[in-house]
């Protein structure tokens, strides 16, 4: 088999006004511009949303018998033609997926081919909601595969043609299984499986029919167990056709055995494995969706860097670059799929099932992956009977297409303990933001144990945590919703002590790896941009809370001083703190020393540092660790550093009500989901009294998210003269018995 790259000299053009369901016979006069691939259209300056072409020509081979286009990725609903014949249709912008070349133009001498995405909404695509931006564009690699008469099956849901799977059971066996997929015309037709280890030394052959699973057994397997220890197999796959080969598979995958349980935790081949992960986006600065492989390396080095044992690869299908880093790195990944809004749609529905058998069965021989991910915050809008049905087809499916790994759902804070939600897939994770969006820091705690009480057994974990930070913004006393990077590095030196010291938590993702952009968003003095990343979105920056989990995380010594950004300063004198993973460091203020403190969860705090007018030069000494940095202390404050229509220090912006005023315990207040409040005939009676015309908008169109608390509805659009504290005091008069 023959794999040609197909990324450069393409044209590209935009076509306004057009529907991929519709492209008419003649494309409407326009001019091409050439682009080399991964290519997207968007840019924040034109962050165009419709129907786009692509078209390049390639001259066939007299020698070809069997040819397929091959797309790493295609955002997000796609179109195929080759010399005018349709060669098929693809709608989900993540996966990979083949096409044959038509029958009709398979034998003519030069194959002109035609791509139309569109990335307009569609209720029917997944996604079609989330906080992250659908860039459009053929933003992944492109091939031609030339295969013999007799070869696998490229074009099984985007496969090699083979699917592996492997298990450790009991008695410390390794099991693969090796499922074949394969288009042959001959009858002599035999598969010839060879195993080798990592170095390269063959372990066991096998041969089998074509369309026969293969079971092959090591009795002591060398086991993929986690950074540092990533042992892998290759499985070479030999198609043979009277005793020739006609085609060739190779495919890297491990032996490991994972457990999970409410009680324990998570435990890699029989140790405790708790995770501390990062979640990352696969966008970049300047470069959007279309990154290389380089830069997913380059995440993947700082990933490694910062100490992490495993990576949230959210909330879609990445490329095989980013699953081959986890598998090498020892990391391990959760997986998924964009299902972020859940309609009662049955096409939607269908789409959702075509993506989660895409993303496993392409990606079941990575060892890495644990989980399947098949649904992030879907009752942000509602938790309702058809979801439950719906995310239950999708376990199910989890189970009869990969029964060696968990199915699991990223649900949020508001979503009640005892939802259905919480009782289908394997394993859970709950996205919290307290001291962000609601509450205060030191609520994680208390959240995790009350939950935890109500589902003892579930599998519980933290799949989101974290704020946002604009890298401009400093403060001395730093507080919610400042965007401050102080106080960014504040909260996770405050919430992570929290998840790490309940040992039933199977671990926590912070949110997020790295900035990654959001066209919904215009907040903390940035547009397009979520700002919850440990690394700016260029990744030139490894903002202060990186180095927090560098300390708590990694092993290679270090010290790093804290608020190199903040560097002019108008107090005399100023507290400083430095990350470390060494047991003390000492502190130099020019020149003189000025003391040595012990390291607590992996900071030093200095207090009361003196500053001189002027220039100062401060270093800090950990073993032979040092860092340095310079502050200028100035006779004002710097304008800059705050944000001008700045009201920091509550949770939610313009609210007047404090967390104590709005809850009373085992009552309704604004603080419940809108859901809770509009199903409770009681709380709904006091609703249409108060906002009439936000009950109507929200029964009767699918725009506001009901699984959000109703105080963080009103906040964004409330009216003016809304008697708020009158409308929350009658609803602490209502029982809530539910949990």
């Amino acid at each position: 088999m023959q794999n040609l790259s197909l990324d450069q000299d393409w044209k590209f053009r935009k076509l306004p006004g057009l529907k991929i369901s519709d492209i008419p016979e003649r494309l409407p006069d326009g001019s091409w511009e050439q682009v080399s691939l991964p290519h997207t259209w968007f840019t924040e300056e034109d962050p165009w949303q419709g129907l786009a072409v692509y078209e390049k020509t390639v001259c066939r081979g007299a020698d070809w018998e069997r040819a397929f286009l091959s797309f790493d990725g295609a955002d997000q609903q796609c179109r195929v033609f080759v010399n005018g014949q349709e060669a098929g249709v693809h709608r989900g912008g993540y996966s990979r997926f083949r096409l044959p070349i038509p029958e009709a133009a398979a034998s003519d001498p030069e194959w002109r081919i035609t791509v139309f995405l569109e990335n307009s909404v569609n209720e029917d695509i997944a996604p079609s909601f989330g906080d992250f931006t659908v860039f459009g564009g053929l933003y992944r690699h492109v091939n031609l595969l030339i295969c013999s008469r007799d070869h696998f099956d490229r074009c099984y849901y985007g496969t090699d043609g083979l699917i592996v799977r492997t298990v450790v059971n009991e008695a410390g066996y390794g099991i693969l299984i090796a499922e074949p997929h394969t288009v042959c015309e001959s009858e002599n037709v035999q598969i010839c499986y060879e195993l080798l280890d990592d170095q390269g030394t063959p372990v066991l052959n096998a041969r089998s029919a074509v369309n026969e699973t293969s079971y092959l057994v090591l009795e002591t397997p060398q086991r993929w167990d986690g950074p540092g220890r990533a042992h892998f197999y290759t499985l070479s796959a030999a198609l043979l056709a009277d005793g020739t080969e006609t085609d060739h598979i190779s495919l890297r995958t491990g032996f490991r055995r994972i457990e999970i349980s409410g009680e324990s935790g998570l435990h890699l081949n029989g140790q405790p494995h708790t995770i501390h992960g990062v979640a990352r986006h696969q966008d970049r600065a300047g470069k959007y969706s279309a990154v290389s492989d380089a830069d997913i390396r380059e995440d993947f080095a700082l990933i490694g860097e910062i100490g992490a044992n495993a990576v949230r690869l959210s909330h879609y299908q990445h490329p095989q670059t980013a699953y081959d880093c986890c598998d090498e790195m020892g990391l391990l990944c959760w997986a998924e799929i964009p299902m972020l809004k859940m309609t009662e749609s049955a096409a939607l529905m269908d789409n959702a099932v075509q993506q989660l058998t895409e993303l496993i069965l392409q990606n079941i021989h990575h060892p890495s992956i644990f989980c399947w991910g098949i649904q992030n915050e879907i009752a942000m809008f509602r938790d309702a009977p058809y979801m439950h049905e719906n995310c239950r087809h999708l376990h199910e499916l989890v189970r009869h297409l990969d029964g060696t790994r968990f199915s699991t759902a990223a649900n949020l804070y508001p979503l009640k303990a005892r939802s259905q939600l919480n009782a289908i897939t394997d394993m859970v994770g709950y996205n919290i933001y307290f001291g962000w969006y609601y509450g205060e820091m030191k609520d994680f705690g208390p959240y995790l144990d009350h939950f935890h009480a109500l589902r003892p057994q579930l599998p519980l974990g933290i799949s989101e945590y974290g704020v946002d930070a604009n890298l401009a913004l400093h403060s001395e006393e730093p507080k919610v919703k400042d965007y401050s990077e102080e106080y960014q590095a504040l909260w996770h030196e405050t919430v992570y002590p929290q998840i790490e010291s309940r040992p039933w938590l199977w671990g926590s993702f912070v949110w997020n790896m790295f900035d990654f952009s959001s066209a919904r968003r215009n907040e903390g003095g940035q547009k397009f941009i979520n700002a919850k990343g440990l690394v700016s979105h260029d990744r030139t920056i490894r903002k202060d809370a990186f180095y927090y989990y560098k300390a708590r995380w990694s092993a290679d010594p270090f010290v790093h001083l804290c608020a190199a950004r903040f560097r002019l300063r108008a107090r005399d004198r100023i507290d400083v703190k430095c990350y470390t993973n060494q047991p003390s460091v000492q502190l130099r203020v020019n020149g003189m020393v000025f003391g040595t403190c012990t390291a607590e969860n992996g900071t030093v705090l200095f207090r009361d540092v003196p500053l001189d007018m002027g220039p100062n030069q401060v270093t800090a000494a950990a073993g032979a660790c040092t860092d340095s940095l310079e502050w200028m202390r100035v006779r004002d404050p710097e304008p800059g550093y705050t944000l001008p229509d700045q009201e920091s220090g509550s949770a939610v912006r313009n609210w007047f009500l404090t967390e104590d005023d709005v809850r009373k315990e085992g009552f309704f207040s604004i603080q419940s989901t809108a859901q809770e409040l509009l199903d409770n005939a009681q709380a709904r009676a006091v609703l249409d009294r108060y906002i009439p015309a936000l009950v109507h908008i929200m029964t009767e169109k699918n725009l506001i998210p009901l699984g959000l608390s109703l105080k963080s509805i009103l906040s964004r659009d409330a009216d003016p003269a809304l008697d708020v504290k009158a409308l929350n005091e009658e609803l602490n008069r209502i029982p809530d018995t539910d949990e």
